[in-house]
């Protein structure tokens, strides 16, 4: 591998001082005592700087406050001037809103409503017996929360009632749902993946709490019929459940 030769270098100028005026201050007395003005005023530093193009910029300012001594005294006087009247100016609205509540006892302001509405009693309950569970449901847009829900369940003997209801009726209704996506080949492989899929959905029913908090739903009221070829209907599930 050949190397390319190597050229040594050596400084032919020597150091250069910096250009007169390069690092000398812009500060100006007049300017700075303006800057101060609007600061005691309650206007921010950054507005000054950035809304005004004859100011300077912030960095300048804090530049001129760490060089020049009156500049600083000026600065600080402006800064706590405002914060000053910023304070006085809390405390009177304070004084103010406390007056006009007087001092009787404090009210909230959603006293006596919960939001309550049957409409989202019905939208709650749907989803519910869709098999959805109700963290999913009140993740939704539009939805209250959870603790929204059981308020209401406390409140509203109502919707105690629908909620029941519903939660006693899901699994039956996943289960129906399902079957209905289910492919008819033949009379006992049909039974075969039907039991699989009542057994599938009863699993999912009973991880969603659907039947742990739900009363008592008393005989079953889901039946399935499979219709043969020559318009005959046969019950495969519910009330008649064939024997394997």
């Amino acid at each position: 591998m050949v190397r390319p030769p190597r050229f040594p270098s050596r400084r032919t100028l020597a150091p250069q001082p910096a250009p007169p005026g390069l690092y000398r201050s812009t500060y100006d007395p007049v300017l700075g005592a303006a800057i101060c003005r609007r600061l005691a005023a309650g206007e921010s530093l950054r507005s000054i700087c950035r809304r005004d193009p004859s100011m300077p910029t912030e960095k300048t300012v804090w530049n001129w406050a760490r060089a020049h001594e009156e500049f600083r005294t000026m600065k600080a006087h402006a800064l706590a001037t405002a914060r000053t009247a910023s304070l006085a100016a809390q405390q009177a609205r304070d004084a103010a809103r406390r007056a006009a509540m007087g001092t009787g006892k404090r009210k909230c302001w959603n006293a006596g409503r919960d939001g309550y509405a049957p409409r989202i009693d019905g939208m709650i309950c749907a989803r519910l017996m869709a098999g959805m569970t109700l963290a999913d449901i009140c993740a939704e847009a539009g939805m209250p929360s959870v603790g929204t829900v059981f308020n209401w369940l406390r409140r509203h003997p109502d919707f105690l009632a629908h909620y029941r209801r519903a939660k006693a009726l899901a699994p039956d209704m996943m289960a129906q749902n399902a079957c209905e996506d289910l492919p008819w080949i033949g009379a006992r492989a049909s039974w075969v993946s039907l039991r699989r899929t009542i057994r599938a959905s009863d699993k999912r029913a009973a991880r969603q709490s659907l039947k742990r908090y739900a009363p008592d739903r008393g005989p079953l009221e889901l039946t399935v019929r499979l219709v043969a070829a020559d318009g005959s209907e046969r019950v495969i599930y519910g009330d008649a459940w064939p024997e394997t």
